[in-house]
């Protein structure tokens, strides 16, 4: 499954990259970065607060945890990256195609 969804956004990087300008893929591509970090952040918060009881061996219950570990340190991270770079940020999703001058 996820070697599907790895290919699936590989083409549609590709076709983004030959046929829309590079402002417009910037913008379309940090833009979902954006909104998978916040789909990250929720979905964990969600494993945190519920703390369901769920039959696991200890094997399985290691997997989980390290998922979980490098989750939250992947959210965190994603914080740190935001706030360090939020001027860059903003002038991408707040430029227009005549305020860039498009060098590719």
């Amino acid at each position: 499954m996820e070697l599907y969804l790895f290919f699936a956004l590989l083409l549609l990087y590709l076709i983004t990259a030959f046929m829309v300008p590079s402002h417009l893929r910037y913008k379309i591509w940090t833009v979902a970065f954006i909104v998978s970090f916040a789909v990250t952040a929720v979905a964990i918060g969600f494993v945190r607060v519920s703390r369901q009881d769920v039959m696991m061996d200890a094997n399985q219950l290691n997997w989980y945890y390290i998922l979980f570990l490098f989750g939250m340190i992947t959210v965190a991270l994603g914080v740190f990256n935001l706030w360090m770079y939020r001027k860059p940020l903003w002038r991408i999703l707040s430029t227009s195609d005549t305020d860039l001058d498009d060098d590719d």
